[in-house]
């Protein structure tokens, strides 16, 4: 005897959870999260693009080029190596946010591992540690170009800046597990000025708890800090098409409308968390209109 299959719930648990956080949220005030206006229109790998010389992302006229850098094993071998996926994304969040509250180059990671991976939304394991060290590594050493390149009229203007995002990093990595000890010794990071100075020129403001609830999903982190940008700033009603989308926010997908497929579902999830009708997914791509009130 064969039984029906069950209807599935309009709303998925975890859709559910999203929008009941939503409402604890709306109108609160809050001592929020930043990050830079440069992560807020373009991104970092969301995978390891290994042997990949360098990685570039697009947005219209604006192009990142990222040029891994050396990093230097406990074994002494220096190998080529991006930063990539959710940690990185947290501590440019972390660094940015940093900055606007200390308005201070040179950032602490404090006494403790596990607290400062708590203000990152992440657990205190050890594996997660050397994860967050490793990716703070990769950060400093990394080469950054930021291209803007457009026609104006008579001209073909192109204009761009390479810099790091640090200056100097003193990094101390635990080579073993120890029991009862959990110290960073004095681990600090120097912000390079360029990186500085475009942190505190127009900081986006992000809600911890969202950040946390959306964790899991470098895109679904990228997607909230875009709209939160592009919303706050939005002259008139517009539409980014899907290939714009894909320039943007994909990853090596062989078929656009597999990049959809994975974009839409993390958009149902981030617009939750904006006001209602401030976006709309349409045939032709992601339709943006000015928020009636203030955004989550």
């Amino acid at each position: 005897m064969t039984t029906s299959p069950q209807p599935q719930p309009l709303l998925q648990r975890r859709q559910l959870q999203l929008i009941d956080l939503a409402s604890e949220l709306e109108g609160e005030r809050f001592h929020g999260h930043f990050a830079s206006r440069i992560m807020a229109q373009l991104s970092l790998p969301y995978k390891d693009p290994q042997g990949a010389t360098e990685w570039v992302r697009r947005n219209n006229a604006l192009t990142l080029t990222l040029t891994p850098g050396l990093v230097t094993s406990p074994d002494g071998s220096r190998n080529r190596a991006y930063p990539y996926g959710v940690i990185p994304r947290y501590l440019m969040t972390w660094m940015t946010t940093e900055v606007v509250r200390t308005r201070s180059r040179q950032i602490s990671l404090g006494d403790s591992l596990t607290q400062f991976l708590g203000s990152l939304g992440m657990n205190g394991s050890g594996a997660s540690g050397r994860r967050v060290l490793d990716q703070l590594h990769r950060l400093a050493v990394a080469s950054i170009n930021i291209e803007d390149a457009r026609d104006v009229g008579t001209r073909w203007a192109i204009t761009g800046e390479n810099f790091h995002i640090a200056s100097r990093y003193d990094l101390w990595f635990s080579t073993k597990e120890v029991p009862g000890q959990d110290q960073l010794l004095g681990s600090t990071i120097t912000l390079s000025e360029q990186f500085y100075e475009e942190a505190l020129k127009s900081p986006v403001m992000l809600h911890p708890q969202i950040l946390r609830a959306l964790s899991g999903s470098a895109m679904r982190l990228d997607l909230y800090v875009w709209l939160a940008y592009r919303l706050r700033n939005l002259q008139k009603p517009t539409t980014v098409t899907w290939s714009q989308l894909e320039a943007q926010f994909g990853s090596a997908y062989k078929h656009q409308r597999q990049f959809r497929a994975k974009f839409l579902s993390h958009w149902r999830e981030v617009q939750i968390f904006f006001p209602q009708n401030t976006t709309a997914a349409l045939p032709s791509g992601l339709r943006l209109n000015r928020a009636a009130k203030a955004l989550v």
